[in-house]
């Protein structure tokens, strides 16, 4: 099973997200339904794991945390991968994924050691022409500047993302783990 744990978008601060993904003028935009922070990516794991994981994450003791999504950014570099919307203050989640992870790695479980670097997802690139990046680039310079309402993160989500053929991945939430 290919699991994450990951902070879920309330219904105001998808709409804006949505909003910014009908001027794009490359790649393919994330479905907004399943528009989330992710906390920690936990890859592959066994039912077993999955079983760990859980138990886990259900003594997690964690206030709810202040989000403010704001800016656009690319990553990939010179061959820009995804378009997403960063967060103002990440000290508070990365507080909080550092609880998360202290449970994982209290469980047996030790995901993989990834910069933790907060952000919502809103569009994923192939490879792009030159002129598909000058126009992106002037999409980036004319937003650059979003904002999102802020809100309470109040859960984490455990979720499955199960690959589709031709790209994507649906996600199912496996369980919910309150904050606050």
């Amino acid at each position: 099973m290919r699991l994450f744990l990951s902070i879920p978008m309330p219904e105001e601060v998808r709409e804006v997200l949505e909003d910014v993904q009908i001027d794009l003028p490359a790649g393919r935009p994330a479905d907004p339904d399943q528009f989330h922070l992710t906390l920690v990516f936990l890859d592959e794991q066994t039912e077993e794991a999955a079983q760990a994981i859980h138990e886990a994450m259900q003594g997690l003791r964690a206030e709810a945390v202040e989000v403010r999504l704001t800016g656009l950014e690319l990553f990939g570099g010179r061959a820009p991968r995804v378009l997403h919307a960063g967060v103002a203050d990440p000290e508070p989640l990365r507080a909080l994924q550092s609880k998360v992870l202290a449970r994982l790695r209290a469980a047996g479980v030790a995901p993989g050691r990834r910069r933790f670097r907060p952000h919502v997802t809103i569009a994923r690139f192939g490879h792009l022409r030159r002129d598909e990046v000058t126009l992106l680039e002037r999409f980036l310079t004319e937003n650059g500047h979003f904002e999102a309402p802020p809100f309470t993160a109040r859960a984490v989500k455990l979720v499955h993302s199960v690959l589709r053929t031709g790209g994507g991945a649906r996600h199912e939430t496996l369980a919910d783990y309150p904050l606050g």
